[in-house]
């Protein structure tokens, strides 16, 4: 019997390392899988990161140009400006004609 018994143990320690061999290839596909997963995750996330401070630049960029640009009545007063100037030129090219 103690024969019998030793085998038996035997038996199922075999059975119980195929098992874990088996768990451990399984979780060893599941790690490599989700590495990959995990490197194409980093990259998108490069991606955006990149995207994003690119359009950053781009609203500050807006910023400025929306501060820079003359508003209408800048604008209106500007040609207001001119018109004046060139009226007096006008009158100048005039008087000294006469």
């Amino acid at each position: 019997m103690p024969q019998t018994d030793f085998r038996e143990q035997l038996q199922r320690i075999i059975d119980k390392t195929r098992l874990l061999l088996l768990r451990n290839d399984a979780l060893a596909r599941e790690i490599k899988t989700l590495k990959e997963e995990r490197d194409e995750l980093k990259g998108a996330l490069m991606a955006r990161d990149s995207e994003l401070e690119k359009l950053r630049l781009e609203l500050e960029y807006l910023r400025v140009a929306s501060v820079v640009s003359p508003s209408a009545s800048d604008r209106r007063d500007a040609a207001e400006m001119i018109s004046n100037i060139v009226r007096e030129l006008d009158r100048c090219i005039a008087d000294l004609r006469s």
